[in-house]
């Protein structure tokens, strides 16, 4: 008798073949960078000292261009303070699953860490946006620091140039060392690097850079961007926007200098 491929057994005929072969670790999901509490200085509230803290700072002394005159002791000048007052909040998120589905869940490294991950980059985000909206908020201390960019217009090397000088005019010291720092959205990278107007970056960086110190670090683990002129920036698809004519504009901050 000869070969018949008719009679071939195929998996199709065995149902004990038919079986799915499930992966036990979770494909990791696209967070985005959460830097804008990397970019503020922190004061601890510790254990049982109330649910409030108060700032406070002295109010600037004007120099002294009169003489005083001899063997006379003058009058005295006055000083005052001003508060800041923050009161502490809780903010709490839990996620329900029975025994069961813990005792029978087939990934890795468990169900109750990869849930913990997902909580961990939700405190993230949280603690993220609330030093982002208030950031926002203390922009309004001093106008000057505010630069709004006209409808259309894309941020340059200028508007950097600007907005490290805002602060340093406003007697704001860098974050660290000689560099303020800065978040700024990556499609608003995209914009900077494809400046090639005379003194962009592009134009800059072509020609050695030393004058400002321009320097690209790409995207590695630390998401910062670009250091210029003084500033240094962290890429976050958190970076706030605002839509003006049917388009949206990402704002730049660069310590409390926000460029949109």
């Amino acid at each position: 008798m000869g070969y018949s491929p008719a009679s071939i057994l195929t998996s199709g005929n065995l149902p004990q073949l038919q079986a799915i072969k499930y992966e036990r670790e979770a494909i990791a999901n696209l967070k985005a960078q959460t830097p804008f509490l990397s970019m503020t200085k922190k004061k601890p509230l510790g254990l049982r000292q109330g649910n409030q803290v108060q700032f406070f700072t002295y109010a600037l002394l004007a120099a002294n261009t009169n003489q005083q005159a001899e063997g006379t002791v003058g009058s005295p000048i006055s000083e005052s303070t001003t508060k800041i007052l923050a009161t502490i909040g809780q903010y709490a998120d839990f996620i329900n699953t029975s025994d069961l589905a813990m005792d029978v869940s087939i990934e890795d490294p468990g169900l109750i860490q990869n849930l913990a991950n997902e909580l961990n980059y939700r405190l993230a985000l949280t603690l993220n946006s609330l030093t982002q909206l208030t950031s926002d908020a203390a922009v309004a201390v001093d106008a000057n620091v505010n630069i709004q960019l006209a409808n259309g217009s894309y941020l340059t090397a200028n508007n950097i140039r600007s907005a490290v000088q805002s602060l340093a005019a406003a007697n704001v010291r860098p974050l660290v060392g000689d560099e303020f720092g800065g978040i700024i959205h990556p499609f608003v990278v995209k914009d900077v690097l494809n400046d090639t107007s005379f003194n962009g970056l592009t134009d800059i960086l072509k020609r050695g850079g030393d004058a400002d110190r321009a320097k690209l670090f790409g995207v590695p683990s630390n998401e910062e961007a670009i250091s210029f002129s003084g500033a240094k920036f962290k890429q976050t698809t958190t970076a706030p926007s605002v839509t003006i004519g049917g388009n949206t504009y990402y704002n730049t901050l660069t310590n409390t200098s926000v460029a949109a």
